[in-house]
């Protein structure tokens, strides 16, 4: 136990956990935005997700790229 306390005490470690912190919290957020966009603006990437729209051809028209879905997804990486 002595040891975790010395550890917590580390600036370094502190830093990192903090900036780990971050960084997953961005990265839950920035997935849950942009599957909302990609679901409110009916732009998807793969035929999989767009076939709960439509059957065959009309399944293909949501295959598209949207410019504010593609701003979302670019501020994940």
């Amino acid at each position: 136990m002595a040891d975790l306390n010395k550890l917590m005490e580390n600036e370094a470690f502190m830093a990192f956990a903090t900036y780990a912190t971050i960084i997953l919290l961005k990265m839950m957020f920035m997935s849950s935005a942009t599957a909302f966009y990609r679901m409110t603006r009916k732009a998807f990437a793969n035929p999989e997700d767009s076939a709960s729209f439509g059957k065959g051809e009309n399944a293909k028209k949501f295959l598209r790229a949207d410019d504010r879905v593609e701003r979302v997804r670019r501020c994940a990486d």
